[in-house]
């Protein structure tokens, strides 16, 4: 068991006091008035943000935007639309028949044949005319509520 392991282990032992002096420790302010399980989650998390990396710049960058759009508004559009990684596997149910998309490097694989977009995969599956991502559901706006 890796060092790491066993920090994040030893978490879920903790006292709420416990928690709140390794927040000190690990923050170097004061514990927000959460529970002991937001408590023992956000160590967890820096632990392995230390170890292992924090968020790409991209991803730090739309989570201070959207910050600071809540603190203006006091609510959030966020866009669902997914980024695909290779080896993701869609699934979708249509007509009745659950079908499978295998993401690629070179493409979406279904039923062992590849294609070269999500709309061409859809338009296979249904005869008809889709937008690929809004058929597979990785498209629209969800709101956030505050």
């Amino acid at each position: 068991m890796s060092l790491l392991d066993q920090q994040l282990a030893a978490l879920a032992n903790m006292t709420p006091t416990q928690l709140r002096d390794k927040w000190f420790q690990t923050f170097n302010f004061m514990a927000p008035d959460v529970g002991k399980k937001m408590l023992a989650l956000g160590i967890a998390y820096r632990l392995q943000e230390q170890l292992l990396g924090g968020l790409s710049s991209p991803h730090s960058r739309e989570l201070t935007r959207l910050e600071m759009r809540f603190a203006k508004t006091g609510t959030v559009n966020v866009d669902r639309a997914a980024t695909l990684k290779v080896g993701t596997l869609l699934v979708r149910e249509w007509q009745g028949k659950t079908h499978q998309i295998l993401i690629q490097d070179e493409g979406y694989l279904y039923q062992d044949q590849v294609f070269g977009s999500l709309s061409q995969v859809a338009r296979h599956i249904t005869g008809t005319h889709w937008s690929g991502p809004r058929f597979f559901g990785l498209t629209g706006k969800g709101r956030v509520y505050g």
